[in-house]
Protein backbone atom coordinates (compact mmCIF):
# COMPACT_ATOMS: atom_id res chain seq x y z
CA UNK A 1 0.00 0.00 0.00
CA UNK A 2 1.25 3.47 -1.08
CA UNK A 3 0.36 6.28 1.37
CA UNK A 4 -1.38 9.19 0.18
CA UNK A 5 1.34 11.63 -0.97
CA UNK A 6 2.89 9.03 -3.14
CA UNK A 7 -0.39 8.57 -4.79
CA UNK A 8 -0.76 12.21 -5.66
CA UNK A 9 2.55 12.24 -7.34
CA UNK A 10 1.39 10.11 -9.83
CA UNK A 11 -1.32 11.53 -10.98
CA UNK A 12 -0.88 10.97 -14.82
CA UNK A 13 -0.64 7.57 -14.22
CA UNK A 14 -4.09 7.60 -12.09
CA UNK A 15 -5.59 9.80 -14.44
CA UNK A 16 -5.30 6.84 -17.35
CA UNK A 17 -6.51 4.81 -14.36
CA UNK A 18 -9.67 6.68 -13.92
CA UNK A 19 -9.83 6.97 -17.50
CA UNK A 20 -10.46 2.84 -18.06
CA UNK A 21 -12.56 2.45 -14.60
CA UNK A 22 -14.85 4.80 -16.63
CA UNK A 23 -14.68 3.21 -19.68
CA UNK A 24 -15.08 -0.42 -18.06
CA UNK A 25 -17.93 1.01 -16.18
CA UNK A 26 -20.09 1.99 -19.54
CA UNK A 27 -18.97 -1.15 -21.23
CA UNK A 28 -20.47 -3.51 -18.87
CA UNK A 29 -23.91 -3.07 -19.23
CA UNK A 30 -23.69 -2.34 -22.79
CA UNK A 31 -21.58 -5.66 -23.93
CA UNK A 32 -24.26 -7.62 -22.09
CA UNK A 33 -26.92 -5.68 -23.42
CA UNK A 34 -25.60 -5.97 -26.83
CA UNK A 35 -24.98 -9.65 -26.61
CA UNK A 36 -28.00 -10.52 -25.15
CA UNK A 37 -29.76 -8.87 -27.86
CA UNK A 38 -27.02 -10.52 -30.94
CA UNK A 39 -27.93 -13.70 -29.79
CA UNK A 40 -31.64 -12.98 -30.33
CA UNK A 41 -31.45 -12.46 -33.70
CA UNK A 42 -33.80 -10.04 -33.85
CA UNK A 43 -33.26 -7.20 -31.59
CA UNK A 44 -31.32 -4.89 -33.63
CA UNK A 45 -33.98 -4.65 -36.26
CA UNK A 46 -35.46 -2.16 -34.99
CA UNK A 47 -32.79 0.73 -35.22
CA UNK A 48 -32.01 -0.01 -38.22
CA UNK A 49 -31.12 -2.80 -41.14
CA UNK A 50 -29.47 -5.19 -38.98
CA UNK A 51 -30.24 -8.92 -39.60
CA UNK A 52 -32.53 -7.42 -42.38
CA UNK A 53 -33.22 -10.54 -44.73
CA UNK A 54 -32.85 -9.02 -47.99
CA UNK A 55 -28.76 -8.68 -46.62
CA UNK A 56 -29.13 -12.66 -46.51
CA UNK A 57 -28.95 -15.02 -49.39
CA UNK A 58 -26.45 -13.09 -51.08
CA UNK A 59 -23.66 -15.18 -51.00
CA UNK A 60 -20.25 -14.57 -48.80
CA UNK A 61 -20.11 -10.53 -49.57
CA UNK A 62 -23.79 -10.56 -48.13
CA UNK A 63 -22.94 -13.24 -45.43
CA UNK A 64 -20.16 -11.12 -44.30
CA UNK A 65 -22.20 -7.63 -44.40
CA UNK A 66 -25.11 -9.12 -42.18
CA UNK A 67 -22.75 -10.43 -39.54
CA UNK A 68 -20.69 -7.50 -39.17
CA UNK A 69 -23.76 -5.38 -39.16
CA UNK A 70 -25.17 -7.65 -36.34
CA UNK A 71 -22.37 -8.03 -34.51
CA UNK A 72 -20.87 -4.18 -34.51
CA UNK A 73 -23.08 -2.98 -31.58
CA UNK A 74 -21.87 -6.34 -29.35
CA UNK A 75 -18.23 -6.24 -30.86
CA UNK A 76 -18.07 -2.06 -30.05
CA UNK A 77 -19.13 -2.81 -26.36
CA UNK A 78 -16.69 -5.37 -26.14
CA UNK A 79 -14.04 -3.49 -27.57
CA UNK A 80 -14.94 -0.64 -25.07
CA UNK A 81 -14.05 -2.84 -22.35
CA UNK A 82 -10.94 -3.58 -23.98
CA UNK A 83 -9.95 -0.21 -24.26
CA UNK A 84 -10.85 0.51 -20.35
CA UNK A 85 -8.21 -2.44 -19.58
CA UNK A 86 -5.77 -1.22 -21.63
CA UNK A 87 -5.92 2.33 -19.94
CA UNK A 88 -5.37 0.32 -16.37
CA UNK A 89 -2.66 -0.95 -17.88
CA UNK A 90 -0.90 2.05 -17.77
CA UNK A 91 -0.88 2.66 -14.26
CA UNK A 92 1.62 0.95 -12.08
CA UNK A 93 3.15 -1.02 -15.01
CA UNK A 94 6.18 -2.19 -12.75
CA UNK A 95 3.61 -4.11 -10.22
CA UNK A 96 3.84 -7.21 -11.80
CA UNK A 97 1.16 -8.96 -10.13
CA UNK A 98 -1.08 -6.03 -10.81
CA UNK A 99 0.11 -6.19 -14.69
CA UNK A 100 -0.44 -10.03 -14.74
CA UNK A 101 -4.49 -9.80 -13.49
CA UNK A 102 -4.89 -6.81 -15.99
CA UNK A 103 -3.30 -8.98 -18.87
CA UNK A 104 -5.73 -12.05 -17.57
CA UNK A 105 -8.57 -9.95 -18.23
CA UNK A 106 -8.27 -8.64 -21.75
CA UNK A 107 -7.34 -12.34 -22.87
CA UNK A 108 -10.76 -12.79 -21.54
CA UNK A 109 -11.97 -9.95 -23.29
CA UNK A 110 -10.26 -10.96 -26.69
CA UNK A 111 -12.39 -14.17 -26.44
CA UNK A 112 -15.23 -12.86 -25.39
CA UNK A 113 -14.68 -10.38 -28.60
CA UNK A 114 -13.80 -13.34 -30.81
CA UNK A 115 -16.89 -14.93 -29.86
CA UNK A 116 -19.27 -12.67 -30.47
CA UNK A 117 -20.32 -13.42 -34.27
CA UNK A 118 -20.94 -16.82 -33.13
CA UNK A 119 -23.55 -15.43 -31.13
CA UNK A 120 -25.47 -14.06 -33.87
CA UNK A 121 -24.60 -17.66 -36.18
CA UNK A 122 -26.22 -19.01 -33.42
CA UNK A 123 -29.44 -17.45 -33.54
CA UNK A 124 -29.19 -17.85 -37.26
CA UNK A 125 -29.36 -21.61 -36.53
CA UNK A 126 -29.47 -22.72 -32.47
CA UNK A 127 -28.71 -26.71 -33.82
CA UNK A 128 -25.91 -26.31 -35.34
CA UNK A 129 -23.05 -27.80 -32.73
CA UNK A 130 -20.74 -25.42 -33.29
CA UNK A 131 -22.81 -22.76 -32.91
CA UNK A 132 -23.82 -24.23 -29.75
CA UNK A 133 -20.58 -25.38 -27.88
CA UNK A 134 -19.37 -21.32 -28.94
CA UNK A 135 -22.26 -19.95 -27.00
CA UNK A 136 -21.53 -22.15 -24.32
CA UNK A 137 -18.06 -20.88 -24.62
CA UNK A 138 -18.91 -17.39 -24.89
CA UNK A 139 -21.15 -17.66 -21.75
CA UNK A 140 -18.37 -19.08 -19.60
CA UNK A 141 -16.07 -16.72 -21.63
CA UNK A 142 -18.11 -13.43 -20.41
CA UNK A 143 -18.35 -15.34 -16.56
CA UNK A 144 -14.55 -15.13 -16.50
CA UNK A 145 -14.04 -11.98 -17.70
CA UNK A 146 -16.41 -10.84 -14.68
CA UNK A 147 -14.11 -12.62 -12.23
CA UNK A 148 -11.03 -11.16 -13.77
CA UNK A 149 -12.10 -7.83 -13.69
CA UNK A 150 -13.15 -8.40 -9.83
CA UNK A 151 -9.52 -9.64 -9.94
CA UNK A 152 -8.39 -6.22 -11.22
CA UNK A 153 -10.30 -4.46 -8.63
CA UNK A 154 -9.21 -6.47 -5.94
CA UNK A 155 -5.51 -5.15 -7.03
CA UNK A 156 -6.06 -1.46 -7.34
CA UNK A 157 -7.83 -1.47 -4.31
CA UNK A 158 -4.77 -2.87 -2.57
CA UNK A 159 -2.09 0.17 -4.16
CA UNK A 160 -5.11 2.96 -3.02
CA UNK A 161 -4.85 4.62 -0.05
CA UNK A 162 -8.21 4.38 0.77
CA UNK A 163 -9.57 1.62 3.34
CA UNK A 164 -12.88 1.77 2.86
CA UNK A 165 -12.46 1.32 -0.91
CA UNK A 166 -10.48 -2.22 -0.24
CA UNK A 167 -12.46 -3.56 2.37
CA UNK A 168 -15.46 -2.81 0.24
CA UNK A 169 -14.22 -4.80 -2.90
CA UNK A 170 -13.11 -7.42 -0.99
CA UNK A 171 -16.28 -8.19 0.71
CA UNK A 172 -18.06 -7.36 -3.16
CA UNK A 173 -15.80 -9.80 -4.81
CA UNK A 174 -16.18 -12.69 -2.69
CA UNK A 175 -19.63 -12.26 -2.91
CA UNK A 176 -19.24 -11.82 -6.83
CA UNK A 177 -17.03 -14.58 -6.80
CA UNK A 178 -20.29 -16.95 -4.96
CA UNK A 179 -22.57 -15.57 -6.81
CA UNK A 180 -21.34 -16.16 -10.61
CA UNK A 181 -19.15 -19.65 -9.17
CA UNK A 182 -23.30 -20.51 -7.96
CA UNK A 183 -24.09 -19.40 -12.00
CA UNK A 184 -21.73 -21.46 -13.89
CA UNK A 185 -22.44 -24.63 -11.53
CA UNK A 186 -26.02 -24.44 -12.59
CA UNK A 187 -25.41 -23.89 -16.38
CA UNK A 188 -22.88 -26.70 -16.22
CA UNK A 189 -24.79 -28.99 -14.39
CA UNK A 190 -27.63 -28.31 -16.40
CA UNK A 191 -25.39 -28.46 -19.67
CA UNK A 192 -24.72 -32.37 -18.41
CA UNK A 193 -27.63 -33.24 -17.83
CA UNK A 194 -29.42 -32.05 -21.31
CA UNK A 195 -26.34 -34.18 -22.75
CA UNK A 196 -25.93 -37.21 -20.81
CA UNK A 197 -29.70 -37.86 -19.15
CA UNK A 198 -29.56 -40.09 -16.82
CA UNK A 199 -26.06 -39.49 -15.67
CA UNK A 200 -25.90 -37.31 -12.57
CA UNK A 201 -27.88 -38.50 -9.72
CA UNK A 202 -31.46 -38.48 -8.98
CA UNK A 203 -31.38 -35.73 -6.19
CA UNK A 204 -29.37 -33.70 -8.57
CA UNK A 205 -31.94 -33.80 -11.18
CA UNK A 206 -34.68 -33.31 -9.30
CA UNK A 207 -33.25 -30.11 -7.92
CA UNK A 208 -32.53 -29.06 -12.14
CA UNK A 209 -36.63 -30.10 -12.60
CA UNK A 210 -37.59 -28.19 -9.44
CA UNK A 211 -35.60 -25.23 -11.17
CA UNK A 212 -36.44 -25.25 -14.15
CA UNK A 213 -39.73 -23.16 -14.01
CA UNK A 214 -37.77 -20.49 -12.12
CA UNK A 215 -34.39 -20.99 -14.03
CA UNK A 216 -34.94 -18.08 -16.41
CA UNK A 217 -35.71 -15.38 -13.60
CA UNK A 218 -32.56 -17.07 -11.34
CA UNK A 219 -29.90 -16.87 -13.59
CA UNK A 220 -30.90 -13.06 -14.33
CA UNK A 221 -30.37 -12.81 -11.08
CA UNK A 222 -27.01 -14.72 -10.76
CA UNK A 223 -26.25 -12.41 -13.05
CA UNK A 224 -27.57 -9.14 -12.67
CA UNK A 225 -26.48 -9.08 -8.97
CA UNK A 226 -22.98 -9.37 -9.23
CA UNK A 227 -22.65 -7.12 -12.48
CA UNK A 228 -24.43 -4.39 -10.57
CA UNK A 229 -21.89 -5.38 -7.41
CA UNK A 230 -18.87 -4.80 -10.34
CA UNK A 231 -19.94 -1.63 -11.76
CA UNK A 232 -20.27 -0.16 -7.58
CA UNK A 233 -17.08 -1.26 -7.01
CA UNK A 234 -15.63 0.49 -10.53
CA UNK A 235 -17.50 3.72 -9.80
CA UNK A 236 -16.07 3.98 -6.33
CA UNK A 237 -12.50 3.20 -7.62
CA UNK A 238 -12.91 6.06 -9.65
CA UNK A 239 -14.37 8.24 -7.32
CA UNK A 240 -11.45 7.19 -4.78
CA UNK A 241 -9.34 8.56 -7.96
CA UNK A 242 -10.94 11.93 -8.02
CA UNK A 243 -11.24 12.78 -4.38
CA UNK A 244 -7.65 12.03 -2.93
CA UNK A 245 -5.65 13.19 -6.14
CA UNK A 246 -7.46 15.28 -8.60
CA UNK A 247 -9.37 17.07 -5.89
CA UNK A 248 -6.46 17.22 -3.38
CA UNK A 249 -5.55 21.52 -3.31
CA UNK A 250 -1.90 20.05 -1.90
CA UNK A 251 -1.66 17.25 -4.31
Amino acid sequence: MMGTSGVAGMGPSLGWAARGLSALFWGLPLALLACVKTALGDGWRAFGSWGAPAVRGAGWPGLLLDTLQACLPAGAAVWLLLHGLRLLGRFQRQERVWAAAVDRAKVMGGLVLALVPFAHWWSLRPTEPLFMESMVLLVFGGIALMLSLNRVLLRLAAMLPDVVLRSDTALFSRVNACLIGLLAALMALEAFAMRRPGTLPAYLEALLMELGESRNWLFVMLALVPLALTMTLLWKAKESIHERVFSDPHG
